[in-house]
C-alpha cells in the first residue's frame, strides 16, 4: 500500500512539473504579429501587404520598380 501511495504522489508531482514547464514555454514565445490587409497592385496584379503599397492617381501600386515607373 505505501508503494502505491508513493507512486501516486510521484505521478502527481511529475504532472505538475510538466504542466509548469509547458506554461513557461508558452510565455517565452514571441507575440503574434497582427495580420495585415492585402491589396492588389493595379499594374502587375500582385497581392502585397498594405504597408508596402502607394497610391498614384487613385490606383494602388506595389513597391516593384517596374510598377513605379
Amino acid at each position: 500500500m505505501p508503494r502505491i501511495l508513493v507512486l501516486i504522489i510521484l505521478g502527481w508531482l511529475l504532472y505538475k512539473l510538466i504542466k509548469r514547464l509547458a506554461t513557461t514555454a508558452d510565455a517565452n514565445k514571441p507575440a503574434k504579429k497582427p495580420e495585415e490587409r492585402m491589396l492588389q497592385c493595379a499594374r502587375c496584379g500582385c497581392h502585397v501587404p498594405i504597408s508596402e503599397t502607394q497610391k498614384k492617381n487613385n490606383q494602388v501600386i506595389c513597391n516593384n520598380p517596374e510598377c513605379q515607373a
